[in-house]
């Protein structure tokens, strides 16, 4: 129960945070544009946005959170001093790091946009020295939620980003309120950036103090269990750093494209990471700590492949809803629900392409989080790190091979023109990039190189999903819990079920497509709500009519919310309504979304 507790908690904080930080992401782009201030603040946020998840959530939940949890359960003092020493290391690495940043800056800028030149590479340099000030005192918040998640603390851990969200919304608010025009806007807004990240590291410390009230600072690097986070920090920061290259080169690569790719793609990743973030962070999280401290091999096998496929159902139907109704979903939050016509029609068609060419690989993507579980729980953070770079190499090449010709495609009052044109064995006309004027000019027509880059990064995370199943059934195991082979159910990774868990989401997209098209006289806003409850709906009757136990979880956690709501007054007899004892038994391999 209390694992089912810790899921449902993580999925609330983060559902809290990454829906503020929707809201967020919507006013930016509505207030900057999809334009050279809005690439400008896209590129500046990468660099405080890359040693944050360098140094933060990602390599923290590999290295240091299965120790730490594993220590709490027999030596509380111990583990005090382990988390106040890796406190301090990481605000030593941090800030040497920041410090760098702001000092070299501009070649720092000409290292992650190539193609930013005249106003768009100065303004760049300017916002990355603002934005890099908080980044020491962000990562101290993915330090709180390894502590917090350790302690089963999950809800204050996650919904902590509200505050960093919520304070450059005002921000941004305030700009509009007082007439800030330009440029002015975007520096404005990375102040707000800065103050945010110092609230949101200010809420969370009282939480971890009463989480472990042994905790005390020190510089004790060279203690064992101290000695054995950093050293295991080393290849996990590897993993995360393969991948934050990845964000770099992608970046360099949006720079040499026209004018609004950087921007567009930006866009597009606060949609397309919302479920992930929903779904599959909110399970992994509380699954790593469960899995750190199981020393049954069978169980962590039929656990890891229940959530997955329960994980693969839930994410397929958002794919499926992505897919039909993008065009809508982009013009209502990009648009702030015709409250602020800011965007362009073919920008919004834009967005909405990058996003569908992004969903492709929304699926691996998530299950490979969990995959990456197993391999951390039994303390090998190295695998994880030399697959990362394979999918980087994947993402890369491909994503360069795709761009080219696609920017010769442009949005033309919502059609497509340019296919025509490419000649696939054409060096100078089709493989070579457009004249830097042409690039350069925002009055020009959007192009469609950033669905390439797209595309290769949903091909990459697909080859990362392959090759960390083939890891996860068939290396030596690093510690005795580590499962082998044999203990997978039907030594398959999703226990024979994949297939099953997306058929749903396949009928959900056949007829939601006609339905969009069919709804196309409404404002957005209504063809997005209207299309999107239709196809979830269709998505969870398939579900339950193919019996998947994801889809009973799902319709068996509506019903108990649904109960709470209408019998209000009735408080004994709801509560011996929903007591333990009167649920159906939870089985660890069904993969709900409320286990």
């Amino acid at each position: 129960m209390r694992r089912q507790q810790g899921a449902a908690a993580a999925a609330a904080g983060i559902g809290a945070s990454r829906l503020s930080g929707l809201a967020r992401t919507a006013l930016v782009t509505n207030v900057l544009g999809i334009g050279t201030i809005g690439d400008a603040f896209a590129a500046a946020m990468r660099i405080p946005n890359f040693l944050q998840n360098l140094l933060g959530e990602g390599a923290l939940s590999g290295a240091f959170v299965p120790a730490y949890s594993s220590l709490t359960e027999r030596d509380e003092r111990a583990a005090g001093r382990l988390a106040g020493a890796i406190a301090t290391f990481l605000v030593a690495v941090t800030a040497a790091a920041a410090l760098t940043s702001i000092f070299a800056a501009r070649p720092l800028v000409r290292l992650i946009a190539w193609g930013f030149v005249g106003e768009r590479f100065e303004l760049t340099v300017t916002l990355v020295r603002i934005t890099v000030c908080g980044t020491a005192v962000a990562v101290l918040s993915a330090w709180c939620l390894g502590v917090l998640n350790s302690h089963r603390r999950f809800f204050l851990s996650y919904v902590a980003p509200v505050v960093w969200n919520a304070t450059q919304i005002a921000v941004l608010v305030g700009v509009l309120a007082w007439g800030v025009a330009g440029a002015d806007r975007a520096t404005a807004l990375a102040w707000g950036v800065t103050a945010g990240a110092v609230a949101q590291v200010v809420v969370q410390l009282r939480g971890v103090w009463r989480a472990d009230p042994q905790i005390a600072l020190n510089f004790r690097w060279r203690e064992p269990n101290a000695a054995g986070v950093i050293k295991r920090f080393g290849p996990a920061v590897a993993g995360r750093g393969v991948l934050q290259i990845s964000a770099f080169l992608d970046l360099a690569l949006a720079s040499l494209l026209s004018v609004g790719a950087a921007a567009a793609m930006a866009a597009a990743q606060t949609l397309y990471l919302l479920p992930l973030s929903l779904i599959g962070t909110s399970i992994a999280a509380a699954e790593l700590t469960e899995l750190s401290r199981t020393q049954d091999p069978a169980t962590i096998a039929e656990r890891t492949s229940g959530r997955l496929c329960g994980t693969v159902f839930a994410v397929s139907g958002v794919v499926a809803i992505y897919f039909a109704a993008g065009g809508p979903i982009t013009d209502s939050v990009f648009n702030l629900a015709g409250l602020r016509t800011a965007i362009a029609d073919d920008d919004i068609t834009l967005i909405a392409l990058v996003l569908g060419a992004y969903s492709i690989g929304l699926v691996p993507l998530v299950a490979s989080r969990l995959c990456q579980n197993v391999l951390f729980a039994a303390r090998d953070t190295r695998t994880a790190a030399t697959i990362a770079a394979i999918r980087l190499a994947v993402s890369l090449v491909v994503g360069a091979m795709l761009m080219l010709p696609l920017d010769r495609v442009l949005v033309v009052e919502g059609a497509l023109t340019g296919f025509g044109d490419i000649d696939l064995f054409s060096l100078e006309s089709t493989w070579s990039l457009l004249d830097s004027a042409i690039r350069s000019d925002p009055a020009l027509p959007a192009r469609l190189g950033a669905v390439g880059l797209a595309l290769g990064a949903a091909l990459g995370a697909w080859v990362e999903l392959g090759l960390l199943r083939r890891a996860v059934l068939q290396r030596r195991p690093v510690r005795a819990s580590m499962p082998r082979q044999a203990d997978w159910p039907d030594q398959r990774l999703f226990g024979g079920a994949l297939g099953r868990h997306l058929v749903p989401a396949a009928v959900a997209f056949v007829v939601g497509l006609p339905v969009t098209l069919v709804l196309a006289p409404l404002p957005s806003v209504l063809r997005a709500a209207l299309a999107g409850l239709i196809m979830a709906g269709l998505h969870l009757g398939c579900g339950l009519a193919l019996r998947l136990p994801a889809a009973r979880a799902l319709t068996s956690q509506l019903s108990h919310i649904a109960l709470r709501r209408t019998q209000p007054s009735h408080g004994a007899a709801h509560s011996d309504a929903l007591a333990p004892e009167d649920q159906p038994p939870a089985d660890d391999n069904e993969g709900g979304l409320a286990q």
